[in-house]
């Protein structure tokens, strides 16, 4: 009988190849996840599976064992990562962070600015409002623009300065 069939976990010859495995299996699953902590616990979690149902014969078949507990171990964990979802850890400083960006004043604020902006919008002319659309928002060239409204191109730049007087005349209000 082989020193690595034995089924107890007092094998001093399974102890030692699973010491030598342990850093493959961290850096595999550091490549995996990208988290150190984490790469160590599922590392931990694969040695102790592999150690409770020891039933290989040379340490080749160790190896082979232990990586495919490995490989399952990380499907199951995405597995079970799509099908409950993403946990996110809460704290005060989560809290924080995510509070301070979009307090409700300040997107009142926004919403009332939107709302103007969109207003001067629907009073341009609809072609001042097409020019001012495509650039700023298309992000066209005002060639493009030109040629897709068949205007010139010096047109184009008065229908975008006609816009900036109106809205001008919102930022000065």
């Amino acid at each position: 009988m082989s020193a690595f069939s034995s089924s107890q976990f007092g094998n001093p010859d399974a102890a030692a190849l699973m010491s030598q495995m342990r850093p493959a299996l961290v850096r595999y699953f550091k490549r995996k996840t990208g988290d150190v902590a984490q790469a160590e616990d599922m590392a931990q979690d694969v040695i102790l599976r592999a150690l409770s149902h020891m039933s290989w014969e040379n340490p080749a078949q160790a190896r082979g064992y232990l990586f495919r507990i490995a490989i399952n171990r990380w499907r199951d964990l995405r597995r079970r990562s799509r099908s409950h979802g993403a946990v996110v850890e809460w704290d005060e400083d989560t809290a924080k962070e995510l509070g301070s960006g979009n307090p409700p004043e300040c997107v009142l604020i926004h919403q009332e600015e939107l709302a103007q902006v969109a207003q001067v919008l629907k009073g341009l002319h609809p072609k001042t409002r097409s020019v001012v659309m495509l650039i700023r928002f298309e992000q066209m060239k005002i060639a493009a623009v030109a040629e897709k409204l068949g205007i010139s191109e010096r047109a184009v730049h008065r229908h975008l300065a006609k816009a900036m007087e109106a809205f001008e005349t919102l930022r000065d209000s």
